[in-house]
Order: structure tokens, then C-alpha cells, then sequence
């Protein structure tokens, strides 16, 4: 009478090995997706790179006041993002970052996306042309100016008991926006 008690066996084990197989598939399929998923990708560390501009973008006179960074730009050597940022002196704009690899970074002003509020510049003027025997002079500039190296601007000026009348140019010595002192002139 084996027959009747081996069947039932014989069953069972057919069924746990059923069993068994449909596990390891399962685990083959899952290793399989986990070996061909990709490392997740490394972003740009935003807060290093916003401590990196004030530090390298704050001159004697400006300081760099608040940067604010993409907090998604993928770490790739070569390529390059832009972040906002503000000046003491009250200029906004954009600053280009360039990586170049093992978390350094380069930083600098995006031409002609600086801008410099005017009555900032008109008390600059101001100051300087009292130093230059001018007091009491009123300068006059538009409401916003454009931070452009190696190109004059002129604003108008007035007052000083009549020392000065008509116009007061100048240039910016860098790319936030401070003046350069010795490029006043009166006209």
C-alpha cells in the first residue's frame, strides 16, 4: 500500500517546489531592476556655491548681501548656471557659475544684467563732488542703471552755489556697481 501515501507526497512536493521557483523568479526580477537602475544623479551643492559668491564677489566697499542658487543643477565639470544676487549698495543681477570640477567653481557678474538703483549712484556723485569742492551739488540719474565697464554714464547735476550746472559723468571700476572715483567729471 505505498501507492496511496506516496501520491499525497509526492504532491506536496511538487507544490513547495512550484513555490520555490515562483520566489526565485520573483528575486531574479527584482535584482534585475535594481541592476539596471541608474545611481541617483549628484547635484551642485547651492548653499557652497551661494557662500562661494559672497565670499568672492564682495569687494572693500560692496559686500554681496543674499545669492539665491538652483537647488537642482546637476554636477557636470564644464557646464555652467546662473544664480541672483544683491549688493550693499542695493544693485541686483545675475551671476554666471561655471564647475570646474572637484566642488570649485568660478563666479562672475553676467554682463549688463547688473543693475544699480539711481539714488544710490546720485549720493556717490554727491559725496564725491563735495570732496571735489562741490557742496550742496544735486545730481539727478535715471532710476535704474545698467552696471556696464568701460562705458561712461552721465547724469545731471545742479546746485553747489553755482560751482556746477549741466551733466556728471563717471564709469563703474567693476562689475557691482561701484564707481570709480577718479573717472567724475563735471560738464
Amino acid at each position: 500500500m505505498p501507492g496511496p501515501y506516496l501520491k499525497p507526497i509526492t504532491m506536496a512536493a511538487l507544490a513547495a517546489g512550484a513555490l520555490a521557483m515562483a520566489a526565485c523568479g520573483n528575486d531574479s526580477d527584482t535584482n534585475t531592476a535594481e541592476s539596471s537602475s541608474s545611481a541617483p544623479t549628484r547635484t551642485v551643492d547651492d548653499s557652497a556655491v551661494e557662500s562661494g559668491i559672497k565670499q568672492q564677489l564682495s569687494t572693500s566697499s560692496t559686500d554681496v548681501t543674499s545669492v539665491k542658487c538652483p537647488s537642482d543643477e546637476k554636477v557636470e565639470k564644464g557646464a555652467t548656471f546662473t544664480c541672483s544676487a544683491t549688493w550693499s549698495n542695493g544693485a541686483t543681477g545675475k551671476v554666471k557659475v561655471t564647475q570646474n570640477g572637484g566642488n570649485r567653481y568660478t563666479y562672475a557678474p553676467v554682463s549688463g544684467s547688473v543693475q544699480i538703483p539711481g539714488a544710490t549712484v546720485e549720493k556717490e556723485l554727491q559725496a564725491q563732488l563735495a570732496k571735489e569742492g562741490a557742496p550742496n551739488a544735486t545730481v539727478n540719474c535715471p532710476d535704474n542703471i545698467i552696471v556696464k565697464l568701460d562705458s561712461p554714464v552721465t547724469c545731471d547735476v545742479s546746485g553747489a552755489g553755482g560751482n556746477v550746472g549741466g551733466s556728471v559723468t563717471f564709469t563703474f571700476s567693476n562689475a557691482q556697481g561701484d564707481i570709480d572715483t577718479s573717472s567724475v567729471s563735471t560738464g
